[in-house]
């Protein structure tokens, strides 16, 4: 009885011990190993802007959206494209979104698109002249962006429900330019604006339908929102920081190459990437950022699995599950 017992309260004890280090691993990171920088041979731009749960990254090199994955680089390039292709989001499922110029850059038309089994499905806002796609939510529901009004007024930030069909702008009175950058899969939406007299970000509740506003970091520089995972992890940069956190918890990564480290997008598991540029060359490299536990997490883990190890070796056969 008391073997058994002491097994049963080892094997418990060792489940808590690894959902408690599941959950806090799952929160805001403190700190972030030094960034791995890559770049695509033979290209001066390697720009990502998203990664997925499988660690795909997606962006664009010199106009030429790609996709790199296990260390080898492959390019898409939207068959209508004149001036440029770029992918700007990847979901778990492998769908992407980004968007292709038509034109040149400075007269031509913008297009946003959503690509996956192979096929290009194109995406626009209704009425708008031009429309870009940011980003979409680690299950592939939403998407984010802006358009550009065919009368030439301010750049409108949306969110579009895939699975609904719904179209919500995030605009509000004032905004000179709104951008909805990232959604994770709860309808949180990240983003930024500008207006008359300042700039800063937002969070997009979709569930409430409120817009909360965020100014500047004391010491560091205005925010600019990027991504959301879905555990609420927010990434982008202030001045010339990458950041990762959530508001008024934010751990900085300084650049590491040229003099600014951009944060882009963030995973479920809290990997970052973004870029640098040499403002000599002109050259930008991406980067990667690793969440690192803190010891006491780590120490939770190493409870937990010692819990389990010893709820194994002294558990009876007839308790242990077939």
């Amino acid at each position: 009885m008391s073997t058994a017992f002491d097994a049963r309260h080892a094997a418990i004890s060792g489940l808590a011990g690894l959902m408690l280090w599941v959950a806090t691993s799952a929160s805001a990171a403190t700190s972030y190993s030094e960034p791995t920088l890559f770049s695509r041979p033979g290209f001066s731009i390697t720009q990502p802007w998203d990664i997925n749960d499988s660690g795909v990254i997606v962006g664009q090199s010199d106009n030429m959206g790609f996709i790199y994955s296990a260390g080898v680089f492959s390019s898409l390039v939207h068959p209508n494209a004149t001036a440029g292709t770029h992918l700007s989001g990847i979901a778990n499922d492998g769908t992407l979104v980004g968007g292709y110029w038509e034109g040149d850059f400075e007269t031509g038309k913008s297009h946003a698109f959503v690509y996956n089994g192979g096929v290009f499905t194109e995406f626009a806002v209704p009425g708008a002249r031009d429309t870009y796609v940011r980003n979409i939510s680690s299950n592939g529901r939403y998407l984010t962006g802006y358009s550009n009004p065919e009368d030439g007024s301010a750049g409108v930030g949306f969110v579009f429900d895939r699975n609904t069909q719904t179209l919500t702008q995030l605009s509000v009175a004032g905004d000179t330019i709104t951008i909805a950058q990232g959604a994770n899969s709860y309808g949180l939406v990240t983003g930024s604006f500008s207006r008359a007299g300042g700039s800063g970000s937002f969070i997009f509740d979709l569930n409430t339908k409120t817009r909360t506003e965020y100014f500047g970091i004391p010491g560091v520089g205005v925010p600019r929102f990027r991504d959301i995972n879905d555990a609420g992890l927010i990434s982008g940069f202030a001045g010339s920081q990458a950041m990762v956190g959530r508001p008024g918890d934010w751990t900085f990564i300084a650049p590491i190459y040229g003099t600014s480290a951009l944060g882009y997008g963030t995973n479920n598991e809290g990997f970052l990437v973004g870029y640098s540029a040499d403002p000599v060359s002109g050259d930008v490299l991406g980067w990667l950022a690793t969440p690192v536990p803190e010891p006491a997490s780590w120490g939770l883990m190493a409870l937990g699995l010692l819990g389990l190890g010893l709820g194994k070796r002294r558990m009876p056969r007839a308790l242990m599950a077939p």
